[in-house]
């Protein structure tokens, strides 16, 4: 599959002089970097198809693309934090349906203002600065999405208890292909039913479930003049707070993750005594991959040794009560 022809088949829909396309990578979607020929303004071109069956989701249904369209517009409404601007097409329609040949569905193709600046890469000379100022973006990144009313269309995924019994089910596959050992399957699954029973805790909270992003990680943080923006909503749904701030702290070396939350802390409320709940929300987190990827034999290799590394370890630890934060 040419995938700089079919690029330059969904660019005859939008008003882009001469671009100059450039592939990025075939993940959770199709992207590209479009060049403008005349202006010189960059673009993000996403086709909706994920590389391998595990990655598809509600987020690649029509649907679902237009709630996070809606979700960019609200966070470019709110204008609080630098956020990805959604670009129409010559129709006037955020979305561009697509035919890819041997496959019986449409896709759909949308374009993003591309925000300059370099991923994380923790190298940073001011990378103290950096995580905190990210703690203070996620922060606004939530506040920003909290008042928002979506419409009863609007479909993202969801990062519940029910997601953790879909994942303790699928996760069964894991043991049947040699991933990781039935006693390691049954620590996991302790492990997810202790976390089920922290969420039943934070239910009992106000204000600790909303809309998250719910996939940061160093590609999806771009470091614009010292600010370090947040992109790809690919995986952006339902889920608790803590959620997003489990995943961005494992992003740092144990030494950093204190600044981040206190980043997070100046703009938002948050108490330290929590981290035991952050913990089971990493591990969510981590298992909820573990079923993204498992299928993928060509990507899946990293699950066994990531299963060997903290099953009879940090999981164990996590079980007896032990802070595992900064470890994690």
């Amino acid at each position: 599959m040419d995938y700089n022809i079919i690029a330059k088949e969904i660019l005859t829909s939008y008003s882009i002089s001469a671009p100059v396309i450039q592939f990025i990578r075939h993940n959770e979607n199709i992207t590209f970097k479009i060049t403008d020929g005349v202006n010189n303004k960059n673009y993000l071109l996403r086709i909706h198809k994920p590389s391998t069956e595990g990655l598809f989701g509600l987020q690649h249904t029509l649907e679902g693309i237009k709630s996070e369209i809606k979700i960019l517009q609200e966070l470019n409404h709110k204008g609080l934090l630098y956020a990805q601007k959604p670009i129409s097409n010559n129709l006037g329609e955020h979305i561009t349906e697509y035919k890819l040949d041997n496959f019986n569905h449409p896709c759909y193709a949308t374009i993003l203002e591309w925000i300059e600046g370099c991923t994380l890469t923790l190298k940073e000379d001011n990378i103290k600065e950096i995580t905190f100022t990210l703690g203070q973006n996620l922060a606004l990144f939530h506040k920003c999405l909290k008042d928002f009313k979506p419409s009863k269309d609007f479909i993202r995924p969801i990062y519940d208890v029910d997601r953790i019994d879909t994942a303790i089910e699928e996760l069964k596959y894991c043991v049947e292909v040699n991933l990781f050992s039935m006693e390691h399957y049954d620590i996991i699954k302790r492990v997810l039913i202790l976390v089920k029973n922290q969420i039943n805790e934070l239910n009992l909270r106000e204000d600790t479930f909303g809309i998250i992003h719910a996939d940061l990680q160093l590609g999806n943080i771009v470091v614009n003049n010292d600010n370090p923006c947040l992109i790809d909503l690919g995986f952006c749904g339902f889920g608790y707070y803590l959620f997003d701030l489990g995943s961005a702290a494992t992003i740092f070396p144990s030494e950093l993750r204190q600044t981040f939350l206190q980043g997070y802390s100046s703009k938002a409320s948050f108490s330290f005594e929590d981290l035991k709940y952050i913990e089971g929300q990493i591990f969510m987190d981590t298992f909820i991959s573990y079923v993204l990827f498992m299928r993928d034999n060509e990507r899946n290799s990293w699950i066994k040794t990531s299963a060997l590394k903290i099953c009879d370890t940090l999981c164990r630890d996590f079980l007896e009560g032990t802070e595992v934060f900064y470890s994690l």
